[in-house]
């Protein structure tokens, strides 16, 4: 009988002690970073035997669930946050992507295959990627999913990722999934509004209509040179058009320069290196997903 009781006192003090050094554990891991926390969570994966003929299979969705060959994202969530473009908001969507061949894959490339569009008064309007407003320690607080979009992914496994579209005002996005010849295989609409605050709803939309308003007001002066007959001699005309026309300049931290024209903003649209790096995207896509 003693015996036993001073066993249940050894195995009571061992789990107490268990008990203190997890919460010695948990005090300090409070003194870390948020996004050190986040991280340990976030780069946990899963395994799937690797298929060497993934590429072949038929692209599907389904049930939140885009089939793309050889990788498979599986949406889970999604929320309205800021956006770093102040007075903005982007559309944040979190996926597991599954890499179900086996060579490395670049999550990213499904920028590609997987469109993000949205009405205003006039037009139905493709979405950029977007990026979110720093938190108050000046950390993104999505920079752990978009590693696991952005980092290459081992065969077989699985990670926690998110993509992001800057939307323009509260009406619902629409997004289209496409198969490698790019047409549409399935759809799936967000009403983004029941994300927001009514504040935040005129704001966004107000912001929205005073951009596209400045617009259509302002007109651009231009000048090309015409040659005349068989002079030799030129003139040079100046005509007058819409800010559609112009072309903005950005420099991503990429490096190079990206021409934009053609968009209604009145100056450069969207973050230049996130554009640069869907460029690459483009670029890569025929490549990383075996489609040559």
């Amino acid at each position: 009988m003693g015996l036993d009781i001073m066993r249940k006192s050894i195995a009571f003090l061992i789990m107490a002690c268990g008990i203190a050094l997890a919460g010695c554990s948990t005090n300090t891991d409070k003194t870390k970073s948020s996004s050190s926390s986040s991280s340990s969570s976030v780069s946990k994966s899963s395994s799937v035997k690797p298929d060497p003929n993934a590429s072949e299979r038929t692209w599907t969705y389904k049930n939140n669930v885009f089939d793309a060959g050889n990788e498979t994202y599986r949406f889970t969530k999604w929320d309205v946050m800021d956006s770093a473009d102040q007075g903005k908001k982007i559309l944040v969507l979190y996926c597991d992507v599954t890499n179900n061949s086996t060579k490395e894959m670049d999550p990213s490339n499904v920028y590609m295959v997987v469109g993000a569009y949205q009405k205003n008064e006039t037009s139905d309007v493709q979405l950029t990627p977007g990026m979110a407003a720093l938190d108050e320690n000046g950390n993104n607080p999505l920079q752990q999913y978009e590693d696991g979009l952005y980092n290459k992914l081992l065969p077989g496994k699985t990670v926690k990722a998110v993509m992001t579209f800057t939307i323009n005002n509260d009406k619902p996005v629409r997004l289209e999934f496409e198969n490698p010849d790019f047409e549409t295989i399935g759809t799936k609409t967000y009403k983004v509004s029941k994300k927001l605050s009514k504040a935040e709803r005129k704001k966004l939309n107000q912001s929205s209509s005073s951009s596209s308003s400045t617009t259509q007001t302002n007109a651009v002066s231009q000048t090309k040179t015409v040659t005349q007959n068989n002079s030799g001699s030129s003139t040079t005309q100046t005509s007058s058009s819409s800010s559609n026309d112009q072309t903005y300049t950005a420099q991503p931290s990429q490096g190079g320069t990206i021409y934009q024209t053609g968009n209604d903003t009145g100056s450069f649209a969207g973050d230049p290196d996130v554009i640069a790096d869907t460029q690459q995207i483009q670029e890569s896509l025929a490549k990383a997903n075996g489609w040559e």
